[in-house]
């Protein structure tokens, strides 16, 4: 049967509504009378509730509705990742005072951990200066998921099976400028265990070159622990950093340039791919920097000592005579 001869009232509630948003994207596509029908914003904002939990918030419902297609516009914007390369600009824009994050972790596609957290970006003389990050939880607060590990006798084991299992989304959103950005590899691109605390830290991060120079990484770092008695999964630290080459985390002013250039910048399909090998990259470069920098510093210490030397042994000479 030819879809022009489906009542409408059937393709809404029974075929559109059964749609992923991929599939309802590209079914728009296929005809004016399609593309009518799949702008329907309580479809988008089912789908965007379904795929990210935390967008059920009901602080977010105007501030996705002001997006310019509404949830259509969020989810086109948080289902994609940004490109490998960034580049910013001077702009005559006002910078946001706030930003949004909204957080799903997820462990074998079963919801652990869902929040949403607004961050006060307004500029002043200290977040300016001072090292940028979110923290989604206090310092001792636990999260207790509810949510049994498969194998938490197996230290290895246990490790593996949360780099395999675990997905997390982080997006953040400019409510100025209206636009989202998913900031999260999908998949942890590093997962190992405290040597000090005992606790598991998972590394979510999504790495690029700014202005065709120095590498950044949005880093979101996952801590968590298993009861040893239940084995039940729990949650103790969620945070979000911007890291430079070094390994040194961003100011407010300068990580504010890259969340809002990630917010408007070019987008590439597809969550998580390639994110590993370039978080690979990155640690490799960053580590030889690190090396350089040391040899540079060693050999400067080095100059001041033998300066030091010269300069006494001068001294005494003098003093001799």
């Amino acid at each position: 049967m030819p879809i022009a001869d489906i009542h409408e009232d059937i393709i809404k509630t029974h075929i559109l509504t059964k749609l992923d948003g991929q599939t309802l994207a590209a079914a728009a596509c296929a005809s004016s009378r399609l593309q009518s029908l799949s702008s329907d914003q309580n479809l988008w904002s089912d789908i965007c509730h379904s795929t990210w939990p935390s967008t059920l918030d009901p602080q977010l419902t105007k501030t996705i509705s002001d997006f310019p297609s509404g949830h259509r516009s969020f989810y086109s914007d948080s289902s994609s990742s940004p490109t490998q390369r960034l580049t910013t600009a001077a702009t005559s824009s006002p910078p946001t005072p706030q930003i949004i994050s909204c957080v799903d972790l997820r462990y074998d596609n079963e919801l652990i951990f869902s929040k949403v957290e607004s961050t006060n970006t307004t500029p002043s003389d200290w977040f300016q200066t001072s090292p940028f990050r979110v923290d989604l939880l206090e310092p001792k607060e636990l999260v207790l998921t509810g949510v049994k590990v498969k194998s938490p006798g197996d230290d290895r084991v246990l490790l593996t099976d949360l780099e395999n299992n675990m997905t997390l989304s982080w997006i953040m959103i400019d409510p100025t400028r209206n636009r989202a950005v998913n900031l999260s590899s999908v998949k942890p691109v590093s997962v190992q265990r405290n040597w000090l605390t005992n606790d598991i830290e998972l590394t979510f991060a999504v790495v690029f070159t700014v202005n065709g120079n120095g590498y950044v990484s949005c880093n979101v770092q996952i801590t968590c622990g298993v009861n040893g008695g239940s084995g039940e999964l729990t949650v103790s630290g969620a945070g979000l950093t911007v890291l430079d080459v070094y390994g040194k985390c961003l100011s407010g002013k300068d990580s504010m340039v890259i969340l809002q250039g990630l917010a408007v910048g070019m987008r590439r399909r597809g969550g998580g791919e390639g994110w590993r090998e370039r978080y690979d990259e990155y640690i490799q470069v960053r580590r030889e920097r690190n090396e350089k920098r040391e040899r540079g510093e060693r050999r400067l210490d080095m100059a001041f000592v033998a300066g030091g030397v010269a300069i006494f042994m001068a001294f005494w000479s003098f003093a001799i005579c």
